[in-house]
């Protein structure tokens, strides 16, 4: 008999909540750690997916952090990025030796030089990984590393509605093609997700990086949706400078680019009247994942000796126009 592996996302939000209803709907083990009316919600009424205006619901094992979860096979780790390092320890009591740690973060991951071929290995990107906090409780030996493309969002606590996308891209950090991976993306699949194992999956977390590193600071400096800035001469130049420095850092840690900076500019635009993340967490006076996504790209800009003046200004002015400075 085969064992009946044991899923458990940690941070079950809009992204984290899809996860976990698909893969317990598939007839998976699945357990969610979360908090507050949304924890409450979910035990009482179960997990809810609204899709195609349709809800459905199932019943998974739901936890707070500080109560005893049983041994975990997969971690998803879906919270945003800046909110792990402050609880790194806790989630770490999560991972034991044979644990696969699935990192679902937006931006430049901690785990990022692990494994990595032909470059000069740096300790830790401290704006992601303070101290090496990050690296100390979530191994990244244990890291299967992510791109995550489906856009939802909680319509009330214990409800998810799954409004676009069903990709996630999977990459080991060594671009091995391994047991856990395989069996990672077949649990996916199953689940109703496209999977796909990329050898090279820092390619793919520097294509959606690009978009985020532009479009998510404009987008608080001027309260625009997407289509809006990729409209306006203006910000589409200063998007435009920006990727532009992002590849130069991208190429000379070893990424390929396989899109030109138009064509990705274009593809944020199709999205049309989309508020980004970045904007919405400003508007609702909730943390930013500006480390993640703007910090370290800067941080890389230094490693790698690459002038990042266009990033640079628009960090200074993010960081002004959200009280950081």
């Amino acid at each position: 008999m085969s064992k009946r592996y044991h899923f458990c996302v940690f941070g079950a939000g809009a992204i984290g909540g899809l996860i976990a209803f698909k893969l317990a709907y598939a007839g998976c083990n699945v357990s969610i750690i979360a908090r507050g009316l949304h924890l409450e919600a979910i035990k009482n009424n179960g997990l809810m997916l609204e899709s195609e205006g349709k809800i459905e619901t199932v019943h998974v094992n739901a936890y707070h952090t500080n109560e005893v979860i049983p041994e975990v096979d997969f971690l998803f780790v879906t919270l945003k990025a800046h909110s792990i390092p402050p609880i790194a320890q806790d989630i770490g009591k999560l991972v034991n030796p044979n644990t696969t740690i699935v990192s679902g973060v937006n931006g430049v991951p901690h785990w990022y030089f692990y494994n990595m071929k032909r470059i000069n290995i740096v300790n830790n990107i401290e704006a992601v990984d303070p101290k090496g906090i990050m690296t100390k409780f979530l191994p990244p030996a244990q890291i299967i590393g992510t791109v995550i493309y489906p856009a939802c969002e909680i319509s009330r606590p214990g409800l998810i509605k799954h409004l676009e996308g069903n990709r996630i891209s999977l990459g080991e950090p060594s671009g091995a093609k391994t047991e856990r991976i395989k069996l990672l993306s077949k649990s996916l699949q199953n689940a109703g997700f496209r999977a796909p194992i990329r050898t090279k999956i820092r390619d793919e977390v520097w294509v959606k990086l690009w978009g985020n590193l532009a479009f998510n600071p404009l987008s608080v400096l001027t309260g625009k949706t997407l289509d809006s800035l990729c409209d306006n001469s203006g910000t589409r130049a200063i998007a435009k400078k920006m990727m532009m420095e992002a590849q130069i850092i991208g190429e000379r840690l070893g990424v390929k680019f396989n899109i030109p900076i138009e064509k990705r500019i274009n593809g944020a635009a199709q999205v049309g009247a989309h508020k980004t993340s970045m904007l919405q967490d400003f508007e609702a006076g909730r943390p930013m994942e500006i480390d993640a996504i703007v910090t370290a790209v800067q941080e890389l800009g230094k490693y790698t000796q690459t002038k990042t003046p266009t990033i640079d200004i628009i960090s200074s002015l993010l960081k002004v126009k959200t009280g950081q400075n």
